[in-house]
């Protein structure tokens, strides 16, 4: 289950996501199996296959710790992405929120046409098929967030540009 703190401050309210802990775990289980993997090819004498899928464990490693510091956090003025790169999306900037498909993972994605590149979130996500419920509900809730705050000046960048699909 994605993690979901409403704090509530005198002047507004924040709502904050977190990347779930079974997917954490998933990442460090499926490191742990390769460095398995090398330490029982380095044993067999297989040395450069051993580097190769030692190299695939920390690789593996490496996204688990990516994964674990990934925040989302929503404000009426802006959506702030953590993590190794901190980043704050001001919601009038924003065009769409859209359901995004990545190696397999549902993500959700923020298109910025100002900036030309769309923001990837790394949370909220379903990985390996799991959270799919939690998925929609952090997707619909981040939606109905961006339309609640995005602001009355808020207009459309493009009135000819087609909107991206959704690949649901």
């Amino acid at each position: 289950m994605t993690t979901v703190t409403i704090e509530q401050s005198p002047a507004e309210t924040t709502v904050t996501f977190r990347a779930p802990r079974r997917d954490r775990i998933g990442w460090w289980v499926v490191a742990g199996l390769n460095l398995v993997v090398a330490a029982l090819l380095a044993t067999a004498g297989i040395t450069w296959l051993a580097l190769c899928w030692l190299v695939i464990a920390c690789a593996f490693a490496a996204e688990a710790l990516w994964f674990g510091i990934a925040v989302l956090e929503l404000t009426p003025e802006a959506a702030n992405l953590g993590g190794f790169r901190r980043q704050s999306i001001p919601w009038q900037d924003v065009q769409d929120v859209v359901r995004y498909r990545r190696l397999g993972a549902w993500t959700v994605r923020l298109l910025v046409p100002e900036s030309g590149r769309p923001a990837l979130l790394r949370v909220p996500a379903s990985t390996w098929g799991l959270g799919g419920q939690e998925y929609d509900r952090d997707f619909h809730q981040i939606e109905q967030w961006w339309l609640a705050h995005r602001g009355e000046s808020w207009r459309p960048a493009r009135a000819e540009a087609p909107r991206l699909p959704s690949q649901e």
